[in-house]
């Protein structure tokens, strides 16, 4: 009897979990849904990534990183997703990818600039394909 009410306690628990979540959508109208993230302007270094990557010998199909954005919009940290075992490899790739992005600055619900930051992944196929 004790293990029949447990297990109708854990149902109950489960089946109102996902109306427990709904509550807190990014849309339900609370400061965090007003803030606006930084918006990548541009990323002009595709050459300069491909061209280190090779000289560091570099073999992966993707590489993932996030960059903090400082509230003038310029990159000012990276970080690999997926860190090479040489540091010295994703400190020269992070060089070319903070030399290389442009933003415009993250905004808070009263439209000041806050910091924040951005990830993404560059594909070495793609890159390839459009030289």
């Amino acid at each position: 009897m004790k293990n029949l009410c447990l297990s109708a306690a854990i149902l109950i628990a489960l089946a109102s979990a996902p109306a427990a979540f709904a509550n807190d959508d990014a849309g339900d109208g609370t400061a965090r849904s007003k803030v606006k993230p930084a918006r990548l302007v541009s990323f002009d270094g595709e050459r300069q990534f491909l061209q280190t990557s090779s000289r560091l010998r570099v073999w992966r199909e993707e590489v993932g990183y996030t960059l903090s954005v400082d509230q003038a919009g310029t990159p000012i940290t990276c970080e690999l997703t997926e860190r090479f075992r040489m540091n010295y490899v994703n400190d020269k790739l992070c060089e070319v990818l903070l030399k290389h992005h442009t933003f415009e600055p993250a905004r808070d619900a009263s439209g000041a600039a806050i910091e924040s930051t951005y990830a993404g992944r560059l594909n070495y196929l793609e890159m390839r394909e459009k030289e």
